[in-house]
């Protein structure tokens, strides 16, 4: 189409935005988010929800609610080979967005336009993350963008558990936002990758947010974009001790290489992840649990240290 001076006229004015959630064994918290993005007020939007190989019937449920795509996995891929296959389905059908949203959470109706405004003021930014909320607790903050130590290169959630009194309502660049509010350019999708499979679950949002920086993108927390978060234990705990260890292990050797730092990053989180369990086992006299969670996060610690690097990220 061209305008009366013969120039020619783009007829997209909005980004077509994929909404990719993620369901195992969740169907009522799934549910619940997806009625929370019908009442989004922006509309060039698909939401297709990847059921993981659940065991609980939510696949059955799932087919009968409208106005999504159900993608079907016959087995857990985990949150990564999950979203994974969202991904893939949005960047084959024309996305300009990906959005990765947990299905334990519940979206303010404006907080899609405000994170797309986050990219339209500059096109260096790749991924842009909202506020996280704890869902039913009043104004405490599960995060406001993440960060990476300088030396220990420790994870951290910025705010985490502290009340939104405004001191993190400035929109501002970060090392890497959550996986369970993440908006991603496709560009980023093309050039850096999908999510790295190797993960399975936790670390994999902090490997694309640096990766991305890596092929020139920022990364943005945008606080007026606001969700809410239940936090729901869908994952036993011991296995989330053994992911965490694991991956926190792989991800120092894929972004930070270098033995002597290694060592010492591994054995400052191998201390923290025992104090923990000890603590909880004082506290909670859980002998038997905790006793199975140790044991999992040596086995992470183990698998870790003899995972090999290599390009495992889906183009």
């Amino acid at each position: 189409m061209k305008n009366k001076s013969g120039a020619r006229v783009n007829q997209k004015t909005t980004a077509k935005v994929y909404v990719i959630v993620l369901n195992y064994n969740g169907f009522e918290d799934t549910r619940e988010c997806l009625r929370s993005l019908e009442k989004l007020s922006y509309t060039d939007l698909e939401t297709a929800v990847v059921e993981n190989g659940s065991s609980d019937g939510s696949a059955e449920k799932l087919e009968k609610i409208r106005n999504i795509r159900l993608l079907k996995s016959s087995a857990n891929l985990g949150f990564a080979g999950g979203c994974n296959l969202g991904i893939e389905y949005a960047l084959e059908r024309g996305a300009d967005f990906v959005l990765l949203l947990n299905n334990d959470t519940v979206v303010e109706p404006g907080f899609l336009d405000v994170l797309l405004r986050c990219f339209a003021k500059d096109e260096t930014v790749g991924i842009a993350g909202s506020k996280i909320l704890y869902d039913g607790k009043d104004k405490i903050i599960w995060s406001a963008g993440g960060g990476v130590s300088r030396y220990l290169k420790r994870t951290f959630q910025y705010g985490e558990n502290r009340l939104d009194d405004g001191k993190f309502d400035r929109a501002r660049d970060v090392d890497f936002v959550s996986g369970c509010c993440m908006l991603i350019r496709r560009d980023v999708l093309e050039k850096a990758g999908l999510l790295d499979p190797v993960y399975f679950m936790y670390y994999e949002d902090v490997d694309i947010c640096l990766r991305a920086q890596q092929q020139g993108f920022r990364v943005r927390y945008c606080p007026e974009a606001v969700i809410h978060h239940r936090v729901s234990a869908s994952t036993n705990r011991s296995f989330r001790d053994y992911y965490r260890m694991r991956n926190y292990l792989i991800l120092l050797k894929k972004h930070f290489p270098g033995a002597p730092g290694i060592a010492v990053r591994t054995a400052a989180a191998l201390i923290e992840r025992l104090g923990r369990i000890v603590t909880r086992k004082i506290v909670y006299r859980d002998t038997e649990k905790q006793t199975a969670r140790v044991k999992q996060l040596f086995l992470g610690l183990r698998d870790g240290v003899r995972y090999e690097i290599k390009n495992s990220c889906i183009k």
